[in-house]
């Protein structure tokens, strides 16, 4: 960008303008729709997305869209920004050294050093919060990224005439308002794109991964209803065989050993069938305490059995509901609970707690039990590997599923010996008059 005397008349040639803008999404484009599905290392797609960027800032700064005989000015700091936000710190800074090389080469020291103060200010304020970016939703992200790229131009409109005549900036307003609305435009634009893609992206990989689960979920059900009769029959015809007198002793505790790994393998066919089976779907209002007074009923001696105690803290707001079946919310409560006995030396504390939020229920689960580490809780629900020495993993699997079918989300935070915590978030329903 370059500036001088903002009294000379201004123009804004709308052909170079949607040019600049060609510059910035064409890049973004191709790196959401081909190179981000191409290449799968964080590493090497932020290398191609700063690479692209690189060139689309090259191109703004050759190619600026001249206002007046004063000023030539383009939208370099929009990739500038995007690589920040959706590639690595690092990428960043190359870029932003590169601006002030290429601004060097094409134009020389005059006004480099409040290019160099523009960008020292992005990368201060990108330093202490592009880490928060990703967790923001995408209104949150429009608003960041576009209010980050106002803030830069309003430092270097005000850099600008500071530089030359600060007197005359009433006389330039118009121009760097339209200059503004134009960059701000554009980064929306490019936000919208790129998280529209990403959401799509999402979108596909769900529906392909729900369609191959649906597919092999079926092809299971028909397995296991297959076994289940023939076990049962087994397990009836050794009943029989057990009390007869032509066996001796020994004979009949290993006839007993046999019923009982026949009754959990029965078992894990029924919790198996309760996953995938569509039926119960008889949804209704569910007093949350009321829930919970009748889960921590049931499992007060189990959690005795193993020297336990259960701290329950309910909600100051008793009239809480929510809305699922009974059975299978009980069910994966139930299993949680459990599951945080189990991992408690004796004498060990379990705290369940109740929030109500504006629009949800918070449930926290929290045991100070042996605690996992990051490995172990990403095999949270994966049936084909349990935590426990002879655990299936269906329970919590079962449990994750009820939690998810009711529009809930699991988050699970623990630390080795200190303990886990479950966090449980379900929508709050209304009860009608």
């Amino acid at each position: 960008m370059i500036f001088g005397n903002v009294s000379d008349s201004f123009n804004f040639p709308i052909e170079l303008w949607l040019f600049q803008v060609l510059i910035i999404l064409f890049p973004m484009l191709l790196f959401q729709s081909y190179f981000r599905k191409k290449i799968q290392t964080t590493k090497h797609r932020n290398v191609v997305l700063g690479f692209l960027c690189g060139i689309s800032i090259l191109l703004c700064m050759s190619a600026p869209v001249s206002i007046s005989e004063s000023y030539i000015l383009d939208f370099r700091y929009i990739p500038l920004i995007l690589v920040f936000l959706y590639g690595s710190y690092r990428m960043g800074l190359i870029l932003s050294v590169m601006i002030i090389a290429y601004r060097l080469v094409i134009i020389g020291i005059d006004g480099v050093y409040l290019i160099l103060f523009v960008n020292m200010a992005l990368l201060t304020i990108l330093y202490f919060t592009q880490h928060m970016y990703k967790n923001y939703a995408y209104k949150g992200k429009v608003a960041f990224s576009v209010g980050l790229l106002a803030v830069t131009i309003i430092i270097f409109a005000i850099g600008t005439h500071s530089l030359t005549n600060f007197s005359t900036m009433s006389t330039g307003i118009n121009m760097w308002v339209i200059f503004l609305t134009l960059n701000m435009i554009t980064m929306f634009t490019s936000i919208y794109i790129i998280e529209s893609l990403n959401e799509m992206e999402i979108i596909h990989y769900e529906v392909s991964e729900f369609e191959k689960m649906h597919l092999v979920s079926q092809f299971s059900i028909s397995i296991a209803q297959q076994i289940q009769q023939p076990i049962s029959n087994m397990h009836k015809t050794l009943e029989t065989i057990q009390n007869s007198d032509t066996f001796t002793s020994e004979h009949r505790f290993e006839i007993k050993n046999i019923l009982e790994e026949m009754t959990v393998a029965n078992k894990v066919l029924n919790d198996y069938l309760l996953l995938a089976s569509d039926s119960e779907k008889e949804y209704r209002l569910l007093n949350i305490h009321e829930e919970f007074d009748q889960v921590l009923q049931s499992i007060h001696s189990y959690a005795q059995m193993h020297h336990v105690e259960l701290k329950y803290i309910p909600s100051f707001e008793k009239d809480l509901y929510i809305k699922g079946n009974r059975a299978q919310f009980q069910q994966a409560i139930l299993n949680f609970i459990k599951n945080g006995i189990e991992a408690i030396k004796p004498y060990g504390v379990i705290e369940i707690a109740i929030h109500e939020m504006l629009e949800s229920i918070f449930i926290v689960i929290e045991d100070n039990g042996v605690g996992m580490n990051k490995e172990q809780i990403n095999r949270l629900g994966n049936p084909m590997k349990s935590l426990k020495e002879n655990g299936t993993g269906l329970g919590t699997m079962i449990a994750y599923n009820i939690i998810h079918s009711m529009s809930g989300k699991i988050d699970v935070s623990s630390k080795k010996g200190k303990g886990t915590t479950f966090s449980i978030i379900l929508p709050k329903a209304k009860r009608t008059s």
